[in-house]
């Protein structure tokens, strides 16, 4: 072995021996460094000898990362750093269709613990078994107690608290869509407050949610709650006003909370949707009343927000957050829901923006989410470069790109230039600065339906096979590692993929005005297409079976071999026609812009928004 390490305090041993295992290759001769405990976080190398001087668990395992990833090429050298914030972690959602496997996660803890973080937050919502109620997660990849005693234990084992991340009010949909839960439900993704079924049974959720845990912290969600007293209990009571019925309902879960000793936090955002006078989200004019604040029991409040590349807007909401009178904990985002990659400019802006303005609050505990809104088609593996940079932030006052980047090399081993080409699958429309419009033209382009064509007019400003083709081989140059390899082999087939998929729209689009003589054309870019899908699908499917369980590919398997069978019936349908038994009439309808729900040319689209105007498959 290269490296000696002296002075370990036996608590922290095991984890040092996960974070460094296999690092010190590389490490010319022998060296032995000396841990010593003081304020702050520093290291540093001359010749055989090297220190590292940490304050707390996170800092010496991010310290041991940055020595040896320094001392690969340097024999002297000094660096301090020093945590900002008492919490620094990372909300990993499992709750959207894809679920990591538990050896998926101890890996994840591993290395986020090597990065300095010390907290993580598993997005549950029904992904947990809970004792007596069979229907709660079921087929949904749903974890044992056994399963997140297990992933809390090991969690501990390298200095990371993991916290459950539950919805105690709304985003229940997937829980709601059974009948076994008919008397507690309101509308179909929200509970029927203010029950005593619905007390009963959150008791009993909330003693399954935490029992696994080693932590008394709970996240017990509460937004996006517009649903909220508007289904079943309209029916029953009539129009009750939403800021009583959330009022009630937090103190009924605070009081059960209580009752477990369980420290809960919440999702800010339906105080201010309550109280704003025009009901928009984290309204910058929302003015809370002394009665509502007054009203609200204790219960730290969580400001989300992803949407911001100027630090004011942030300024102005924390500054909000605080007439509340609660704990504040920051959540950021890494950017992993919006398409088929992460959207790494609107990551680096929007980090840049509310970090500095969390610090100018004096936030102490920051969160960086990982959504994976709508299927979870984005691998784990892709948002390496994102939780690098958040990590810096907690050491850092600001943070470049090139400060990230260098940090990325020497403590992850990746290049982030190349982390950097997943920007360009949905940043068609200003590709030199951040996607805040939220495009998703890789989405759009993979789901779009080869007759109907509802996005036709939004994409045709854009040369999207050409620049699909120009991604696809930059993506094959890229700087790899054993680790990301096939990931960036899975992106190249991807790109490679849209942009023969774009090919074959352009091709069935001439028809009408082309006729019968560009048939074989057009059956010619169809089998291309094929071939790109063939290809890729497999690719795609193993690094998901890699990193999750197997429940929620059964959605992806029926949204990729559905376009398989679209080429089939295309490719029947074209015959039929040259035979003149089908108009095409799809063909002939109206393009119109397609909704887009962004202010880009080209537009966001979810699944069953993009492949159909008739609506099956909405709550997929």
């Amino acid at each position: 072995m290269a490296v000696t390490w002296q002075g370990v305090p036996a608590q922290y041993q095991q984890a040092l021996t996960q974070v460094i295992d296999g690092r010190d290759g590389g490490i010319d001769g022998q060296v032995q460094v000396a841990f010593q405990q003081t304020p702050g976080l520093a290291i540093e190398r001359d010749g055989d000898q090297g220190m590292v001087t940490y304050h707390s668990e996170a800092d010496l395992l991010r310290a041991a990362t940055l020595w040896l990833g320094r001392a690969k090429t340097e024999t002297a050298f000094t660096e301090s750093q020093r945590a900002r914030y008492d919490t620094v972690g990372v909300m990993i959602d499992v709750a959207r269709n894809g679920v990591p496997t538990v050896a998926t996660l101890e890996s994840a803890f591993v290395r986020l613990a090597s990065l300095g973080y010390n907290e993580v937050w598993l997005y549950l919502e029904d992904i947990f078994e809970v004792p007596g109620e069979p229907y709660f997660g079921l087929q949904r990849g749903r974890y044992s107690q056994a399963d997140l005693h297990e992933l809390a234990v090991f969690a501990d084992g390298v200095g990371i608290t993991l916290v459950p991340a539950i919805q105690t009010l709304a985003h229940n949909r997937g829980m709601l869509q059974w009948r076994a839960f008919d008397d507690i439900r309101d509308a179909p993704d929200c509970l029927y407050v203010e029950k005593p079924e619905t007390t009963a049974f959150l008791r009993h959720l909330l003693k399954a949610a935490s029992a696994p845990f080693l932590t008394k912290k709970i996240h017990i969600g509460m937004d996006e709650a517009n649903s909220l007293g508007r289904g079943e209990m309209l029916n029953d009571r009539g129009l009750v006003d939403q800021t009583e019925l959330m009022v009630a309902h937090l103190k009924t879960v605070v009081g059960l909370c209580d009752e477990l000793g369980l420290q809960p936090m919440m999702w800010s955002d339906m105080w201010f949707k309550m109280a704003s006078e025009q009901h928009r989200l984290y309204d910058p004019d929302t003015v809370f009343t002394k009665e509502l604040v007054d009203s609200i029991p204790p219960v730290a409040q969580v400001y989300w927000d992803y949407y911001k590349d100027r630090v004011e807007p942030y300024a102005k909401l924390f500054d909000l957050h605080k007439d509340l009178k609660q704990e504040l904990i920051f959540a950021a985002g890494v950017w992993t829901w919006n398409g088929m990659a992460p959207n790494q400019q609107t990551m680096l802006a929007t980090l840049r923006a509310g970090m500095q303005a969390a610090s100018d609050a004096g936030v102490k505990q920051v969160i960086a989410t990982m959504w994976e809104d709508d299927g979870a088609e984005v691998p784990l593996e892709a948002a390496w470069f994102g939780l690098q940079t958040f990590a810096e932030y907690q050491y850092h006052d600001t943070v470049s790109y090139e400060e990230a980047a260098h940090a990325f090399s020497l403590m992850q081993g990746e290049d982030a230039a190349s982390f950097m080409l997943f920007d360009r699958f949905d940043n068609l429309e200003h590709p030199d600065r951040p996607n805040l419009e939220m495009d998703d033209p890789s989405k759009i382009v993979l789901y779009e339906d080869l007759l109907l064509q509802r996005y036709q007019v939004n994409l045709a400003p854009f040369d999207i096979s050409g620049w699909y083709a120009k991604l696809a081989v930059d993506l094959r140059a890229a700087q790899t590692t054993p680790r990301s390899a096939a990931m960036f082999a899975q992106y190249a087939l991807l790109a490679d993929l849209l942009s023969k998929k774009s090919l074959a729209l352009q091709a069935i689009a001439t028809l009408p005005d082309a006729g019968v003589g560009a048939l074989p054309a057009v059956r010619a870019a169809l089998e291309t297409y094929r071939t790109a899908l063939t290809t890729w699908i497999p690719v795609f499917r193993k690094q998901w079976h890699d990193e999750r369980r197997g429940e929620g590919y059964e959605i992806m398997d029926l949204r990729l071999n559905g376009l398989l069978g679209r080429i089939d019936t295309v490719e029947y349908r074209l015959d039929e026609w040259a035979a003149g038994r089908d108009d095409l009439a799809e063909l002939k309808e109206p393009k119109l812009p397609m909704d887009k729900y962004t202010s880009g040319q080209i537009g966001r689209g979810r699944y069953y928004q993009i492949f159909s105007a008739s609506g099956i498959g909405q709550n997929m």
